[in-house]
Protein backbone atom coordinates (compact mmCIF):
# COMPACT_ATOMS: atom_id res chain seq x y z
CA UNK A 1 0.00 0.00 0.00
CA UNK A 2 1.53 3.44 -0.76
CA UNK A 3 2.79 5.19 2.46
CA UNK A 4 3.71 8.37 3.67
CA UNK A 5 2.04 11.42 5.07
CA UNK A 6 -0.66 12.13 2.53
CA UNK A 7 -1.28 16.27 1.50
CA UNK A 8 -4.24 17.74 1.80
CA UNK A 9 -5.21 20.50 0.14
CA UNK A 10 -8.31 22.15 1.82
CA UNK A 11 -10.14 25.03 -0.46
CA UNK A 12 -11.08 28.13 1.86
CA UNK A 13 -13.66 31.32 0.43
CA UNK A 14 -12.02 34.05 2.19
CA UNK A 15 -14.10 36.08 0.63
CA UNK A 16 -16.61 35.68 3.52
CA UNK A 17 -16.27 33.70 6.51
CA UNK A 18 -16.24 29.98 5.58
CA UNK A 19 -14.63 27.97 7.67
CA UNK A 20 -13.82 23.75 7.87
CA UNK A 21 -16.16 22.35 10.45
CA UNK A 22 -13.56 21.74 13.69
CA UNK A 23 -14.14 17.75 13.49
CA UNK A 24 -13.39 17.79 10.00
CA UNK A 25 -9.80 19.38 10.92
CA UNK A 26 -9.64 17.33 14.06
CA UNK A 27 -9.54 14.12 11.36
CA UNK A 28 -6.64 15.73 9.11
CA UNK A 29 -4.48 16.34 12.06
CA UNK A 30 -2.06 13.38 10.71
CA UNK A 31 -2.12 14.86 7.31
CA UNK A 32 0.01 17.34 5.81
CA UNK A 33 -2.46 20.38 5.21
CA UNK A 34 -2.74 23.57 2.19
CA UNK A 35 -5.26 25.80 3.16
CA UNK A 36 -5.72 27.42 0.33
CA UNK A 37 -7.61 30.68 0.60
CA UNK A 38 -9.27 31.68 -3.30
CA UNK A 39 -11.30 34.96 -3.38
CA UNK A 40 -13.35 34.94 -6.35
CA UNK A 41 -12.85 37.74 -9.35
CA UNK A 42 -15.12 38.73 -10.97
CA UNK A 43 -16.09 39.20 -14.72
CA UNK A 44 -14.79 42.69 -15.66
CA UNK A 45 -12.21 43.06 -12.81
CA UNK A 46 -8.47 41.60 -12.77
CA UNK A 47 -6.94 39.40 -10.39
CA UNK A 48 -4.16 42.22 -9.77
CA UNK A 49 -6.89 44.96 -8.48
CA UNK A 50 -8.72 42.56 -6.30
CA UNK A 51 -5.73 41.80 -4.52
CA UNK A 52 -4.26 45.20 -4.15
CA UNK A 53 -7.84 45.67 -2.33
CA UNK A 54 -8.45 42.50 -0.52
CA UNK A 55 -4.92 40.99 0.07
CA UNK A 56 -5.04 41.70 3.99
CA UNK A 57 -8.20 40.94 4.70
CA UNK A 58 -8.13 37.21 2.84
CA UNK A 59 -4.68 36.96 4.66
CA UNK A 60 -5.71 37.62 7.71
CA UNK A 61 -8.60 35.34 7.25
CA UNK A 62 -7.09 32.02 5.70
CA UNK A 63 -4.45 33.11 9.10
CA UNK A 64 -7.75 33.07 11.34
CA UNK A 65 -8.81 29.31 9.63
CA UNK A 66 -5.56 27.93 10.61
CA UNK A 67 -5.42 28.88 13.91
CA UNK A 68 -8.76 26.71 14.59
CA UNK A 69 -6.42 23.63 13.57
CA UNK A 70 -5.50 21.39 16.34
CA UNK A 71 -1.70 22.60 17.75
CA UNK A 72 0.06 19.78 15.95
CA UNK A 73 -0.91 20.27 12.63
CA UNK A 74 1.45 20.74 9.81
CA UNK A 75 0.17 23.56 7.97
CA UNK A 76 0.98 25.53 5.03
CA UNK A 77 -1.68 28.71 3.79
CA UNK A 78 -1.90 30.80 1.26
CA UNK A 79 -4.43 33.59 -1.25
CA UNK A 80 -5.55 33.16 -4.89
CA UNK A 81 -7.80 35.74 -6.20
CA UNK A 82 -8.82 33.67 -9.39
CA UNK A 83 -11.89 34.12 -11.34
CA UNK A 84 -12.08 29.86 -11.51
CA UNK A 85 -11.96 27.96 -8.90
CA UNK A 86 -11.62 24.19 -10.19
CA UNK A 87 -8.81 25.76 -12.20
CA UNK A 88 -6.88 27.19 -9.24
CA UNK A 89 -7.69 23.92 -7.12
CA UNK A 90 -6.79 21.69 -10.16
CA UNK A 91 -3.45 23.88 -10.58
CA UNK A 92 -2.63 24.36 -6.74
CA UNK A 93 -3.14 20.11 -5.97
CA UNK A 94 -0.64 19.24 -8.95
CA UNK A 95 2.34 22.16 -7.56
CA UNK A 96 2.41 20.90 -3.95
CA UNK A 97 1.92 17.20 -4.79
CA UNK A 98 -1.73 17.05 -3.12
CA UNK A 99 -3.15 13.46 -2.59
CA UNK A 100 -6.03 14.29 -1.49
CA UNK A 101 -8.88 17.52 -1.80
CA UNK A 102 -11.51 18.13 0.83
CA UNK A 103 -15.04 19.38 -0.14
CA UNK A 104 -15.97 20.64 3.12
CA UNK A 105 -18.71 20.61 4.57
CA UNK A 106 -20.76 20.56 8.27
CA UNK A 107 -20.42 17.44 10.35
CA UNK A 108 -21.22 17.23 14.08
CA UNK A 109 -18.54 14.22 15.09
CA UNK A 110 -16.45 12.21 12.73
CA UNK A 111 -17.20 8.35 13.99
CA UNK A 112 -18.23 6.80 10.99
CA UNK A 113 -15.70 6.99 7.79
CA UNK A 114 -17.43 5.81 3.92
CA UNK A 115 -15.76 4.55 1.15
CA UNK A 116 -17.11 3.55 -1.78
CA UNK A 117 -15.13 1.28 -3.61
CA UNK A 118 -15.15 0.66 -7.07
CA UNK A 119 -12.54 -1.35 -8.42
CA UNK A 120 -8.15 -1.63 -8.06
CA UNK A 121 -8.01 1.64 -9.46
CA UNK A 122 -6.27 4.23 -7.30
CA UNK A 123 -7.57 1.94 -4.16
CA UNK A 124 -3.80 1.54 -2.98
CA UNK A 125 -3.61 5.30 -2.40
CA UNK A 126 -7.43 5.46 -0.85
CA UNK A 127 -6.12 2.75 1.94
CA UNK A 128 -3.52 4.84 2.54
CA UNK A 129 -5.48 7.71 3.10
CA UNK A 130 -7.73 6.51 5.46
CA UNK A 131 -5.41 4.10 7.13
CA UNK A 132 -3.58 7.30 8.11
CA UNK A 133 -6.49 9.33 9.08
CA UNK A 134 -7.82 6.77 11.17
CA UNK A 135 -4.34 6.28 13.14
CA UNK A 136 -5.47 9.25 15.17
CA UNK A 137 -8.72 8.61 15.35
CA UNK A 138 -11.47 6.59 17.13
CA UNK A 139 -13.48 6.77 14.14
CA UNK A 140 -14.73 3.10 12.20
CA UNK A 141 -14.57 3.38 8.14
CA UNK A 142 -17.17 1.09 6.02
CA UNK A 143 -15.96 -0.39 2.85
CA UNK A 144 -18.69 -0.35 0.43
CA UNK A 145 -19.27 -2.43 -3.40
CA UNK A 146 -22.23 -1.67 -5.40
CA UNK A 147 -21.77 -4.16 -8.38
CA UNK A 148 -24.35 -3.45 -11.37
CA UNK A 149 -26.66 -6.14 -11.40
CA UNK A 150 -26.21 -8.72 -13.53
CA UNK A 151 -22.56 -7.09 -14.65
CA UNK A 152 -20.73 -8.61 -12.19
CA UNK A 153 -20.49 -11.96 -10.00
CA UNK A 154 -21.21 -11.31 -6.31
CA UNK A 155 -17.83 -13.25 -5.29
CA UNK A 156 -15.79 -10.25 -6.96
CA UNK A 157 -16.68 -7.46 -5.03
CA UNK A 158 -16.41 -9.64 -1.76
CA UNK A 159 -12.87 -10.75 -2.58
CA UNK A 160 -12.03 -6.70 -3.57
CA UNK A 161 -13.41 -5.85 0.11
CA UNK A 162 -11.57 -8.66 1.89
CA UNK A 163 -8.22 -7.86 -0.21
CA UNK A 164 -8.68 -3.61 1.39
CA UNK A 165 -9.51 -5.07 4.94
CA UNK A 166 -6.72 -6.59 4.77
CA UNK A 167 -4.17 -3.67 3.63
CA UNK A 168 -6.24 -1.54 6.22
CA UNK A 169 -5.26 -4.24 8.73
CA UNK A 170 -1.91 -4.27 7.61
CA UNK A 171 -1.34 -0.64 8.44
CA UNK A 172 -2.38 -1.21 11.46
CA UNK A 173 -6.29 -0.28 11.98
CA UNK A 174 -8.39 -2.26 14.57
CA UNK A 175 -10.08 -5.08 12.16
CA UNK A 176 -13.00 -4.31 14.64
CA UNK A 177 -13.20 -1.05 13.35
CA UNK A 178 -13.90 -2.44 9.47
CA UNK A 179 -17.31 -3.31 8.27
CA UNK A 180 -17.84 -4.50 4.82
CA UNK A 181 -20.70 -3.87 2.76
CA UNK A 182 -21.54 -5.57 -1.04
CA UNK A 183 -24.58 -4.96 -2.72
CA UNK A 184 -26.39 -5.65 -6.01
CA UNK A 185 -27.42 -2.91 -7.28
CA UNK A 186 -30.21 -1.35 -10.12
CA UNK A 187 -28.12 2.22 -9.59
CA UNK A 188 -25.21 2.32 -7.95
CA UNK A 189 -25.28 6.07 -7.37
CA UNK A 190 -28.54 5.74 -5.66
CA UNK A 191 -27.02 3.39 -3.31
CA UNK A 192 -23.99 4.85 -2.46
CA UNK A 193 -25.49 8.03 -1.83
CA UNK A 194 -28.38 6.24 0.66
CA UNK A 195 -25.15 4.18 2.21
CA UNK A 196 -23.48 7.61 2.79
CA UNK A 197 -26.38 9.61 4.41
CA UNK A 198 -25.90 7.28 7.73
CA UNK A 199 -21.73 8.50 7.88
CA UNK A 200 -19.94 11.58 8.86
CA UNK A 201 -17.64 11.96 6.35
CA UNK A 202 -17.09 10.47 2.79
CA UNK A 203 -13.54 9.35 0.69
CA UNK A 204 -13.73 9.01 -2.83
CA UNK A 205 -11.54 8.13 -5.42
CA UNK A 206 -10.98 9.96 -8.53
CA UNK A 207 -11.07 8.64 -12.21
CA UNK A 208 -7.79 10.36 -13.19
CA UNK A 209 -5.80 13.62 -12.13
CA UNK A 210 -7.63 16.84 -13.21
CA UNK A 211 -10.90 18.88 -12.22
CA UNK A 212 -12.83 17.47 -9.57
CA UNK A 213 -15.95 18.82 -11.33
CA UNK A 214 -15.01 17.47 -14.90
CA UNK A 215 -12.37 14.46 -14.81
CA UNK A 216 -13.95 12.48 -11.57
CA UNK A 217 -16.29 10.24 -13.84
CA UNK A 218 -19.66 10.05 -13.95
CA UNK A 219 -20.05 8.03 -10.60
CA UNK A 220 -17.71 10.04 -8.13
CA UNK A 221 -19.05 13.39 -9.87
CA UNK A 222 -22.76 12.50 -9.25
CA UNK A 223 -22.23 10.94 -5.77
CA UNK A 224 -20.34 14.05 -4.59
CA UNK A 225 -23.48 16.65 -5.60
CA UNK A 226 -25.81 14.50 -3.83
CA UNK A 227 -24.08 13.64 -0.58
CA UNK A 228 -24.18 16.45 2.21
CA UNK A 229 -21.29 15.37 4.33
CA UNK A 230 -17.74 16.23 4.06
CA UNK A 231 -15.98 14.67 1.31
CA UNK A 232 -12.13 13.95 0.64
CA UNK A 233 -11.70 13.50 -3.06
CA UNK A 234 -8.39 11.03 -3.39
CA UNK A 235 -6.57 11.35 -6.24
CA UNK A 236 -5.12 9.21 -8.52
CA UNK A 237 -2.34 10.70 -9.64
CA UNK A 238 -0.87 8.01 -10.88
CA UNK A 239 -3.63 7.30 -13.57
Amino acid sequence: MTGGVPTVLVPVDVSNHERPDPDLLDLLRPATVVLVGWYPVPDQVTPEQMRDEHEAAAVERIEEVASTFPEDSDIETLVVFTPDRSETVDRVAEEYDASVIVVPRDVRVVERVFVPVRGDVNLDRILSVVATLLAESEASVTLFHAAPAGDEDPSVGRTLLEGAVDRLTDAGVDPDRIATTTVESESPVDDIVDAAADHDVLVIGETEPSLIEHILGDVPTRVLERTECPVLVVRDTDG
